[in-house]
């Protein structure tokens, strides 16, 4: 108990813990007091650009501004403007200053185009020359008033899957190991839980952290069984055959001071545990816990493997592992931007597509200060290392939301496991072949095993290895055909296993092209349907009477025919002609275009490539960078969508280009006082040193 005391007091000050936590203005309760709220670990993001004037006059002429007022100005101003997207200024410079909310301005230049907006029951509608004219104005002077930006200084704590793969990856541990199994869940942020507004830290996880740190620097200093030890000379200071013990192995004899062992252990594995060269404070930081062990325990081969799991415990509860922290060498307190180095960009890499710390290949090139030369050679050999499974698992699985299709009812849990395969493997197949990423779009060709090509009506496949089929083209391709995606934006509830064509097409809006939708109007009542009676009618007819509320008609015009158009799939993706014994009708109009069927939607959504060139490659950035996109990203996400178009959509482009960005190769120091800086890197660095001879 008392060493464990002492961690928990050492780890949260000695370490640097409890400055962390200072730092943030945080409370840690010990265990069993009352919980403060959990405190969310991003600063202040640079200045945000003025709001309009929601009651600005109408100006004189006929400036942009006063265009927008006469068409938009009703509905989109005053102090409650609709959908919260306010369009009224008082002149074009207060239109351009709102360039930060690219979301809205994007929005608006799509329902320009588009002729979405104003709504078709509006009598005041702009003349085509006008729309131009507005489109024009946004695409040549707000946004290009837009100046790059890496975004608000980040202290980012490690998600669980993070956590858990850079343990087992540090300690050398089995893959089957997971220390987060129970820990508290964590949230998502714009999609992603590597979103750094949603990682909080509570006491309840500290304590976690405490237990996993005891347990796992345990386990990790079990001896190996691939290794059949030598006898030692002195068996006193030989500790056990963990691999954390290689670096000094070669000691002689004479030179076996146990301290100096365990030190030399600790040299070699401090800068992996932190990512980073470490500083000799540092060492003798962690060497503190070796002396305590050595004192407690005395000298023998169970004391120095004590000794070094007791300083592995003390490193793992450090800020600078718990964290991904990227310190300007050069801090001045003010949040000035500055290029982070290798290491900095060495975790960065690792985090984004292996959801774990830096291998000996990353560290290496790091302490040569070559990384950044050598950049697209590393990201291309991380893409072809299984660990870059993670792009599917974390990336995919949260994106298309699939990680969740375990949990639909009603459906067998072994058809949703091949569902679930079916979308991870075609994705995965996609990173390690470097197929464009179009493929998601319209590719010719799936993965499945029996039971899932028993569904889709493909014959020739038998047992439950998954393998690569050709499609008929004329029923299935892309991702909107797999089952894992119209299960998981059905309504599978209740015996009629009913889909749903609004969640359908709000999905494909969403996630494929990133068109944010407002959330329903209030006082609009759901559909009166009983999920275990049989339905009348076919869905699409019980849907359309939602059109007819003219509050709910906008967003319906265009979520529906996305969703109409998959109506020869089942709740649980087969295909099929009739639903409730009458033909389906899968027939539809978008941006004014007709399609009769399923295959003419699939030719209209590659015709959109663009859009989801431009959408896939924002959500790849925002997961990379673990934060949300905004206005002041749209630079560096036009730059890499017009190099990703021109290299052939490949998804290693997608990668290269986002590991080459602005954002991703820069970042932003922290807003403090010169006192509670860190000190610049440029001071007492030690690297990794081999064990004396």
């Amino acid at each position: 108990m008392r060493v464990k005391g002492l961690i928990r007091t050492l780890a949260l000050s000695a370490t640097g813990m409890g400055a962390l936590l200072h730092f943030h203005s945080m409370a840690v309760a010990e265990p069993g007091a009352a919980l403060p709220a959990p405190v969310r670990l991003a600063q202040a993001a640079p200045a945000a650009t003025p709001a309009p004037a929601t009651g600005a006059p109408a100006p004189a002429g006929n400036t942009h501004a006063a265009v927008l007022n006469k068409y938009c100005g009703g509905c989109h101003g005053g102090a409650t403007p609709r959908g919260d997207v306010a369009l009224r200024f008082k002149d074009d410079a207060e239109a351009i200053a709102t360039a930060n909310n690219d979301e809205m301005w994007t929005k608006v230049a799509h329902e320009l185009t588009s002729k979405h907006m104003p709504p078709a029951n509006v009598a005041n509608q702009p003349s085509d020359a006008e729309r131009m004219l507005l489109v024009d104005f946004i695409n040549k002077q707000v946004f290009p008033s837009l100046k790059p930006d890496p975004g608000p200084f980040i202290v980012r704590r490690l998600n669980n899957r993070e956590y858990a793969n850079t343990l087992r990856d540090l300690l050398y541990l089995p893959a089957s190991y997971n220390a987060s199994a129970d820990f508290p869940a964590d949230e998502r942020g714009e999609s992603f839980d590597n979103n750094a507004d949603t990682l909080t830290l509570s006491p309840v996880l500290i304590e976690r952290y405490l237990e996993a740190a005891e347990k796992a620097s345990r386990e990790a200093m079990k001896p190996r069984t691939d290794v059949v030890a030598e006898k030692p000379a002195q068996a006193s200071t030989s500790g056990s055959t963990s691999r954390l013990n290689d670096p000094s192995k070669n000691f002689k004899v004479d030179y076996a001071n146990p301290m100096e062992k365990v030190k030399v252990n600790l040299l070699a594995f401090a800068p992996r545990a932190f990512r980073r060269p470490v500083t000799e404070q540092e060492i003798e930081g962690l060497m503190k816990f070796v002396n305590m062990a050595f004192t407690h325990d005395g000298l023998s081969d169970e004391s120095i493997d004590r000794a070094m799991a007791l300083a592995i415990r003390a490193a793992l509860m450090s800020p600078d592992f718990l964290f991904r922290l990227e310190r300007n060498p050069e801090a001045d307190g003010k949040g000035a931007v500055f290029a982070l180095n290798d290491w900095q960009i060495a975790s960065r890499l690792s985090y984004f597509l292996w959801s774990s710390m830096p291998d000996d290949a990353l560290f290496d090139e790091a302490k040569a200060g070559t990384l950044k030369k050598n950049l697209e050679a590393q990201v291309r050999r991380m893409l072809g290392d299984p660990k870059a499974i993670s792009l599917t698992k974390d990336f995919l699985g949260q994106w298309l939301e699939i990680r969740g299709l375990d949990n639909t009812p009603n459906v067998d849990k072994a058809l949703l496991a091949s569902m679930k395969a079916e979308t991870e493997q075609f994705f995965n197949y996609i990173v390690t072949n470097d197929r464009p990423i179009t493929d998601l779009l319209y590719a010719d060709y799936t993965f499945v095993d029996e039971r899932l090509a028993r569904l889709y009506g493909i014959s020739g496949v038998a047992g439950e290895e998954f393998r690569k089929v050709a499609v008929d083209t004329r029923q299935r391709g892309g991702i909107m055909t797999h089952a894992s995606i119209l299960t998981l934006t059905s309504k599978p509830l209740g015996e009629g296993l009913r889909t749903s064509p609004v969640v359908r097409g709000k999905f494909i809006l969403e996630n494929l092209f990133n068109q944010k939708l407002p959330p329903p109007p209030p006082n609009v009542p759901a559909l009166a349907l009983d999920t275990n009676k049989q339905l009348k009618g076919t869905v699409r007819q019980i849907f359309e009477q939602h059109r007819d509320f003219p509050s709910c008609a906008g967003c319906h015009a265009r979520m529906d025919p996305y969703g109409f158009a998959l109506e020869n799939y089942s709740g649980t993706g087969a295909w099929r002609l009739t639903d409730n014994g009458d033909p389906v009708d899968a027939s539809g109009e978008i941006d004014g275009k007709k399609f009769a069927g399923a295959v003419e939607f699939r030719r209209m959504l590659a015709d959109r490539k663009d859009d989801f060139r431009r959408a896939f490659v924002r959500k790849m950035l925002s997961y990379a960078l673990g934060r949300g996109i905004q206005g002041f990203d749209r630079p560096a996400v036009e730059e890499i969508v017009a190099r990703v178009k021109e290299e052939g959509d490949t998804f290693a482009s997608v990668i290269l280009n986002v590991a080459k960005s602005y954002p991703f190769q820069n970042a932003r120091g922290s807003l403090v006082t010169a006192n509670a800086q860190p000190k610049p890197d440029k001071e007492a660095r030690l690297t990794p040193i081999s064990a004396p001879e």
